[in-house]
C-alpha cells in the first residue's frame, strides 16, 4: 500500500505542476515550480473534471478533462505497475506520459 501512496502523491504533485513555469537555469523539480500553488500560466478547465487512472487501483481524483494520461509500452515489453526501485531494475522500460491539452 505504501508504494501506491507514494505513486499517488507524485502523480498529484505532477498534475498540480502542469501549466506552471520552471526556471530551467535553476531547477526543474516540482518543488521549484513558479508561482503560488494553484496558479497557472496556462488556463485549465477546472469545472469539468474526472478521475485520472494511473493503474488498476491508483487514480488522481478531480483532474481537469484537459489533462490526459497516455501509457505506451515499447513493442514486446509489458507494464509492471508500481514497484520498488530494485524491482524496477529487473523490469523492462515503460514510458508514461501525461499530456496537457490546451484548448483555444
Amino acid at each position: 500500500m505504501g508504494e501506491n501512496v507514494a505513486a499517488l502523491q507524485t502523480a498529484v504533485n505532477s498534475v498540480l505542476a502542469l501549466g506552471r513555469g520552471f526556471d530551467v537555469n535553476f531547477d526543474t523539480r516540482l518543488l521549484y515550480c513558479k508561482g503560488v500553488s494553484g496558479s497557472r500560466i496556462v488556463e485549465v478547465d477546472q469545472e469539468h473534471t474526472r478521475d485520472l487512472w494511473l493503474y488498476d487501483d491508483v487514480f488522481v481524483p478531480n483532474v481537469s478533462r484537459d489533462i490526459k494520461n497516455f501509457h505506451e509500452s515499447f513493442a514486446g515489453r509489458q507494464s509492471s505497475g508500481v514497484c520498488a526501485f530494485n524491482e524496477f531494475l529487473l523490469h523492462e522500460e515503460v514510458v508514461y506520459v501525461v499530456e496537457f491539452v490546451v484548448r483555444s
